[in-house]
């Protein structure tokens, strides 16, 4: 008797972190309900900033779904209660830094 296994869709375990930068994505779209995502990845070097990349596609306003991905940056501190936010690209581009500081207002209250 052979037993084959397809791929499960058990969800992955995010962090806190991952958490905000997908809700930081949803807080940008015209059509929240349509944030799909297929590719995540997180990786903190020991010494580094935590990098958090999601790959998600979203409505337009015609119903078709575009590919979008969100990069986001923390730096740990020991000072702060929370990460410190250091940049944010949308679709391979930085936002622009009055944006990135609304964000951060909105991340530390």
């Amino acid at each position: 008797m052979v037993w084959s296994l397809t791929a499960c869709d058990t969800p992955a375990i995010r962090s806190a972190l991952y958490q905000t930068c997908a809700n930081i994505a949803l807080s940008r779209l015209k059509h929240p309900n349509s944030f799909d995502t297929t590719a995540g990845t997180e990786w903190a070097p020991p010494d580094g900033p935590t990098h958090i990349e999601i790959k998600f596609s979203a409505w337009n306003d015609y119903k078709v779904p575009i590919p979008h991905k969100i990069e986001c940056i923390f730096q740990k501190t020991n000072h702060k209660k929370h990460p410190v936010l250091l940049s944010i690209k949308w679709n391979n581009r930085p936002i622009r830094s009055h944006e990135l500081d609304y964000i951060r207002e909105k991340f530390e209250s």
